[in-house]
């Protein structure tokens, strides 16, 4: 077993999911466990940046509620070209959408922060991007598979 080849993997899917797979792929490494490594690496991931968004996030709210009372706040939103398309997955997919495509097209951490400060009230958001990163993780190794192996 190339357990050099499963780290990398499994350290590469920590951050750049959709491309993880394909140095096992290249490698020759035996498919379910190129799968597993791309897959725990995203999952590892995902929950610790959710987890912490959540709480980097209401103490965002907080402090900013301070600020409001002292009339010190004068942040205005910025919309960028990444913004919009953000806003226009969430409205027209939902958590759903934003779960799978996120982490996906994305990074992992920058994914689940996002899922985190749209839907981290939804009990379904983490169990959600969970799924869609098992999923993935089969479709994107077929994928590369298919071309590498």
């Amino acid at each position: 077993m190339d357990w050099h080849i499963l780290w990398s993997t499994f350290l590469l899917a920590t951050f750049k999911f959709m491309f993880s797979g394909i140095p096992g792929a290249r490698l020759g490494v035996p498919f379910f466990e190129n799968v597993i490594a791309c897959a725990s690496g995203a999952l590892l991931s995902a929950a610790f940046f959710f987890f912490l968004s959540e709480q980097v996030i209401a103490y965002q709210e907080r402090r900013r509620n301070q600020l409001d009372k002292q009339g010190k706040n004068n942040s205005k939103k910025k919309f960028t070209r990444v913004n919009k398309w953000v806003i226009r997955i969430k409205s027209t997919f939902g958590v759903v959408g934003l779960t799978f495509f996120a982490p996906l097209f994305l990074t992992v951490p920058f994914g689940a922060i996002l899922c985190a400060k749209f839907f981290g009230d939804n009990k379904y958001t983490f169990p959600l991007i969970a799924m869609w990163i098992g999923i993935n993780a089969i479709i994107l190794n077929l994928i590369w598979y298919g071309l590498f192996g």
